[in-house]
């Protein structure tokens, strides 16, 4: 047989004779030959593997590798544990190999078998998100930026010491307003004694929303008049906005004023819209229309009208005798009257031709009447 022994029995064959006389004889081969079969130098080692740190010495994908001799015939490596020195990642990473046998129908005698390392293989980084981390949504400022909040934390395999440092920091991708913005966070490491062996993932999936910033339209004023019926009010001034950084935004728009009543009042105050935002960043804001303005409404004279002055023989006095009737045209649908006797007065009482008569006494009633100076 093949196997490797001592003093192994040799049977031979292939000699014959010959001569004239050689078929008067039967050869008999020789006999009582032995040798020795000594094993065949085999050395085993393992494929280069790389694993992703998983905090074992495990190696994975480890095969049992005759990397010295040759195997013979049919033979088989069979068995083998394959284990990295140190769990830790790196380069050139020794593999220990031990368990390996071989199948040579003679319990792998036939082999002197030496399981050499591997030291051509890597354990790289896993990789470890930071979790628990939130975004803060906000009003517009003009940043990108985005306040974190929750307690960045990450689950490191088996009881690797790993935990979070560093300061994370939230962005958008742009400034403007809007609802469910990506934020893209940075800044957080890992320390710990087993830090080393893992790649930081920040966290991901994080969302906020930029609401419109208010922005307050200043510049403008109130003007006073005199009563006219309405309750509108001409505005003054310029229009103008402050806003953010170097955002372009511009006031548009025409305003309007206007009193809560038409009434006559002083510091009455007036409430404005209409004004507008335009620019490219205007989109960023809630205009604010102009608060705080007042203005004063005076009453409005009123001329009483249908009352004339009758010629009268002189008699002592500077009276003028008064006919017609007395009424008044207020504004728009205003509810006013006259009232009271009107009286009327010669500047002296001496006679004379179309003398200037002064009427008094006549007021004015109604809804609407304190709004109006009665002009007598």
């Amino acid at each position: 047989n093949k196997k490797a022994g001592s003093n192994k029995p040799v049977t031979v064959t292939g000699y014959t004779i010959t001569g004239a006389d050689a078929s008067n004889y039967s050869i008999v081969q020789p006999t009582g030959l032995t040798a020795n079969v000594t094993p065949a130098a085999l050395t085993v080692s393992t494929n280069a593997v790389t694993k992703v740190y998983d905090s074992t010495t495990n190696a994975p994908g480890a095969v049992a590798t005759v990397t010295g001799g040759s195997l013979f015939g049919g033979d088989t490596l069979t068995g083998g544990t394959f284990a990295f020195v140190s769990k830790n990642v790196g380069n050139n990473v020794t593999v220990n190999v031990s368990g390996v046998s071989v199948s040579d129908g003679n319990g792998g005698a036939n082999y002197t078998l030496t399981q050499a390392p591997n030291n051509t293989s890597s354990i790289t980084p896993a990789n470890l998100n930071v979790t628990g981390v939130t975004a803060t949504s906000r009003t517009y400022n003009g940043t990108t930026g985005v306040a974190l909040g929750g307690t960045a934390a990450v689950a490191a395999l088996g009881t690797d010491a790993v935990s979070v440092a560093g300061v994370g920091t939230g962005a958008f991708a742009n400034k403007n307003v809007g609802s469910n913005k990506a934020v893209t966070v940075s800044g957080y490491t890992l320390t710990g004694a087993d830090a080393g062996n893992y790649n930081i993932v920040q966290p991901t999936g994080l969302t906020a929303s930029v609401t419109p910033a208010n922005l307050s339209v200043n510049g403008v004023t109130a003007t006073s008049r005199t009563y006219d019926g309405t309750t509108g009010v001409a505005l003054g001034g310029t229009a103008a906005v402050a806003a953010l950084g170097t955002d372009a935004v511009s006031v548009a728009g025409a305003g309007t004023g206007v009193f809560a009543d038409k009434n006559v009042g002083t510091a009455k105050p007036v409430t404005v819209s209409g004004f507008t935002l335009a620019g490219t960043d205007a989109g960023n804001y809630n205009i604010v229309q102009p608060t705080g303005l007042t203005a004063n409404v005076t009453t409005a004279p009123l001329v009483i009208s249908g009352v004339t002055a009758a010629n009268t023989t002189y008699n002592g006095t500077t009276v003028a005798p008064l006919a017609g009737t007395a009424s008044v045209t207020p504004f728009l649908t205003d509810i006013v009257t006259v009232s009271g006797t009107g009286v009327g007065s010669f500047a002296n009482k001496n006679a004379g031709t179309s003398k200037a008569v002064t009427v008094s006494g006549f007021t004015l009633t109604g809804a609407d009447a304190a709004n109006y100076t009665p002009v007598q």
